[in-house]
């Protein structure tokens, strides 16, 4: 018997805000697997909803049907869609940017919007504010039970018109790299750059090396320190500064059990601009 692919989620919602698409699923096909990433992505913010897909999304079976609602946009004339990946995903999603990072890491070979006289959960056409319920969790468990093909989601649109923001570029030469703080890593506080582990290693910057980093927001420093390369956390002291080869293919900045974006109030963007000198050439 094959097997039916697995719904997962992420949201804004809070902490058990996806208690409703969770249950559509289950209504539509009660043997489909439904997981839930998150939904502490930060309120409506769709370039962490984007780098949390490129983060997670390897790491699941291919076929797996991603739903990601990061919505604030919900109701107007933003599109319902449904991407396939080039590398075998489905991301159901409002086209907002939340496919961006998707679309450069990995290619998208199509994209659809959800036609709602046929994928819409019926009862819910009076109300406009839980596309999340109504057509992204709905659609995505038709699909994975098999209800629809992929075909039958709704009209095929270009993948040129999907909606993208920015992503900023990083440089690398020898003994140095400069890039932009991406993302903070939830719960710890760690800083994820844009400078992604192989560029990084052209620098010939090895572990074990000492580094000047120095972080500025509108040209103003915030951070600015020697700081020791190494392979993890425990290879510095408690309380002491350590940048890493991040989980996510990035070069990652943290303290060893302490919160670095907390302690040092450093936020994400191409505002936060993050300078990496080997400390011999600082």
């Amino acid at each position: 018997m094959e097997m039916k692919p697995c719904v997962v989620m992420q949201t804004d919602f809070g902490v058990g805000g996806g208690g409703a698409m969770f249950g559509v699923c289950k209504q539509v096909d009660l043997s489909l697997d439904v997981y839930e990433i998150t939904h502490t992505i930060p309120q409506f913010n769709v370039q962490k909803a984007s780098s949390s897909l490129r983060g997670v999304m390897p790491f699941w079976p291919q076929g797996t049907i991603f739903v990601s609602v990061v919505d604030p946009g919900v109701g107007t004339e933003r599109k319902a869609s449904i991407a396939k990946t080039s590398n075998g995903y489905y991301i159901v999603t409002p086209d907002n940017g939340s496919l961006t990072h998707l679309l450069h890491e990995f290619g998208i070979d199509e994209i659809r919007e959800i036609d709602e006289q046929t994928n819409r959960y019926k009862g819910t056409e009076k109300t406009s504010i839980f596309h999340g319920r109504d057509l992204f969790a709905y659609c995505a468990a038709r699909l994975a039970a098999g209800v629809i093909t992929y075909e039958e989601v709704g009209p095929a649109y270009p993948v040129s018109d999907i909606v993208t923001f920015d992503i900023p570029c990083a440089d690398v030469s020898q003994n140095q790299a400069h890039g932009y703080i991406t993302d903070i890593m939830d719960t710890f506080g760690n800083l994820e750059t844009n400078i992604r582990i192989e560029d990084f290693e052209k620098t010939g910057i090895a572990h074990g090396d000492v580094v000047r980093a120095t972080i500025t927001w509108n040209n103003q420093t915030k951070f600015d320190k020697c700081v020791l390369y190494h392979r993890a956390f425990g290879f510095t002291e408690v309380g002491e500064e350590i940048m890493y080869n991040s989980s996510t293919g990035f070069m990652g900045l943290a303290i060893n059990q302490n919160n670095f974006a907390h302690h040092y109030s450093i936020g994400v963007g191409d505002a936060w601009r993050i300078d990496i000198v080997k400390e011999e050439e600082a």
